[in-house]
C-alpha cells in the first residue's frame, strides 16, 4: 500500500510540474490526462 501511495504522489507531482513548466495548453492538458489515467490504472491494479 505504501508503494502505491508513493507512486500516486510522484504521478501527481509530475502532472503539476508539467502544467507549470509547459507553455502550450494542449500539451499540458494531454499530459495531465495521460498521467491521471496511468495513475488511476495503477491504483486500480494495486487493489
Amino acid at each position: 500500500m505504501k508503494k502505491i501511495m508513493i507512486t500516486q504522489s510522484i504521478m501527481w507531482a509530475a502532472a503539476i510540474l508539467v502544467v507549470s513548466i509547459v507553455d502550450e495548453k494542449q500539451f499540458a492538458i494531454l499530459m495531465l490526462v495521460i498521467l491521471a489515467t496511468v495513475s488511476l490504472m495503477n491504483l486500480k491494479k494495486g487493489k
